[in-house]
C-alpha cells in the first residue's frame, strides 16, 4: 500500500460513514414526512374536480414509500437518491400543470426544489433542477395547453422569486460543501500524521488497530482470508552500535523500499516497532503468504545496504500465519509473532509458518 492508498483508506474511514449516514437520514426524513403530506393532500383533494392531481399525488406517495423501502433493502446504493429527485421532478410539474387546489400549486414548488437540491448530489442536482424548471417554464408560457391558468403577473413574480431561491440554495450548498472539504482536508492531514511512521512513511500500529482492522471487520468478504507476516531485521542492534543511529534509520528506509517492491498494491506494509514490521496480505492463503514472505526475504538478502564506504549485508526473519475469518484475526497475529521467534531461534534469515 503506497502513501496515496493510505490516504484513501483514511479518507474513506473518516468521511464515508458520516456522509452516508447524513444522506440516508435526510432521505428517510424527507420521504416519510413528504410522503405523508402528499397522502394527506391527495385525500383532501378527493371529490374535487381535479382527479389528475389526486392521481398524481397518490402515485407520488406510493413511489416515495416504495423508494424508501428500497433504500432500506439496499442501504449502500445511490439509486434511491436519484429516484427521489425524479419523484420531485414529476410532482413539481404535475402541480404546475394542474394548478393544485384552487391554483395554489406554485406555492409548493419552493420546498420541493429544496428537497431536490439536498437529496441529489450537488452537481447532478443542478441538472435535475434545470430540467424540472425548464419543463415548468414551458408550461407556464403555454398555458393554453395545461389545465391550470395563472395570471401573467403571478407567473413573472413566481419565476423571479424561484430563480432567486435556486441561486441562494445552490450558493448555500456550495459553501457548505467547500467548508466541509476544508475541514475534511485538515482532519485527514492530522489523521495521516497520527497513523504514519514519520521515518519510513509506512502505516503504524495505530493505523492498523483504528482503521485497517476495523475496515476488515466491517467487510470480511473483501479481506479474508487475511495473512499476516511479522518481519524483524536480524542483528539490527549491531548496525546501530557499529555505524550509529543515523545509519540505522537509513537501513530501515532501505528495508522499507525493498519490502514494498515485493508486495502487491492491495497489501499493507506497516512499521510496528523499532526494527519490526507487519505485512498484511488480504485475500491470501497461507501458501500464498509464505511465497510472498520468501520473496521478501530473498530480496532483502540480495540487497545489502550500501552508503559511502559502508557495504553491510542485511537479512530478516519472518513469521507467517493466516486468519480465515474475522473471529480468529488476533489469534493469527499472535501466531505469526510466535512463528517469528521460531525463525530467530532456528538461526534467523528464514520464513516460519
Amino acid at each position: 500500500m503506497d502513501y496515496s492508498s493510505l490516504g484513501q483508506l483514511l479518507r474513506s474511514a473518516q468521511q464515508d460513514e458520516a456522509e452516508a449516514k447524513r444522506r440516508k437520514l435526510t432521505l428517510y426524513f424527507i420521504s416519510y414526512v413528504g410522503g405523508t403530506i402528499m397522502a394527506i393532500m391527495a385525500w383532501l383533494n378527493v371529490g374535487t374536480n381535479n382527479p389528475l392531481l389526486v392521481g398524481a399525488l397518490t402515485i407520488s406517495t406510493v413511489v416515495i414509500y416504495a423508494n424508501v423501502a428500497l433504500s432500506h433493502v439496499f442501504p449502500k446504493s445511490d439509486v434511491c437518491y436519484y429516484i427521489g429527485g425524479l419523484i420531485v421532478l414529476f410532482t413539481i410539474n404535475v402541480l404546475v400543470y394542474t394548478g393544485g387546489l384552487n391554483n395554489t400549486g406554485l406555492y409548493f414548488i419552493y420546498p420541493l426544489l429544496f428537497v431536490q437540491i439536498i437529496v441529489v448530489r450537488f452537481k447532478p442536482a443542478m441538472l435535475y433542477v434545470s430540467v424540472t424548471m425548464g419543463l415548468a417554464v414551458v408550461m407556464l408560457f403555454n398555458q393554453e395547453k395545461i389545465a391550470a391558468q395563472y395570471p401573467d403577473e403571478h407567473v413573472s413574480r413566481f419565476l423571479i422569486s424561484t430563480f432567486c431561491f435556486i441561486c441562494i440554495a445552490f450558493i448555500g450548498e456550495n459553501f457548505w460543501h467547500q467548508s466541509r472539504k476544508e475541514m475534511l482536508k485538515e482532519n485527514l492531514e492530522r489523521m495521516r500524521q497520527a497513523n504514519t511512521d514519520p521515518l519510513t512513511k509506512l502505516p503504524n500500529r495505530r493505523f492498523l488497530e483504528a482503521v485497517f482492522f476495523e475496515k476488515a471487520m466491517q467487510d470480511p468478504a473483501t479481506y479474508f482470508p487475511l495473512s499476516a507476516v511479522v518481519v524483524d531485521i536480524d542483528h539490527f542492534k549491531r548496525i546501530n552500535d557499529s555505524y550509529g543511529h543515523d545509519v540505522g534509520d537509513q537501513v530501515l528506509i532501505h528495508i522499507t523500499d525493498t519490502m514494498k517492491k515485493a508486495v502487491r498494491s492491495t497489501d499493507v506494509v506497516a512499521r510496528t516497532g523499532g526494527e519490526e514490521f507487519l505485512v498484511l496480505f488480504p485475500h491470501a492463503t497461507l501458501t500464498q503468504a509464505v511465497k510472498l514472505a520468501e520473496k521478501m526475504r530473498r530480496l532483502i538478502e540480495e540487497r545489502p545496504f550500501v552508503a559511502g564506504d559502508i557495504n553491510h549485508p542485511i537479512t530478516a526473519s519472518f513469521g507467517v500465519a493466516t486468519a480465515l475469518t474475522d473471529t480468529n484475526l488476533h489469534a493469527s497475529l499472535k501466531q505469526a509473532d510466535d512463528n517469528l521467534y521460531k525463525a530467530k531461534n532456528a538461526g534467523r534469515n528464514r520464513v516460519m509458518e
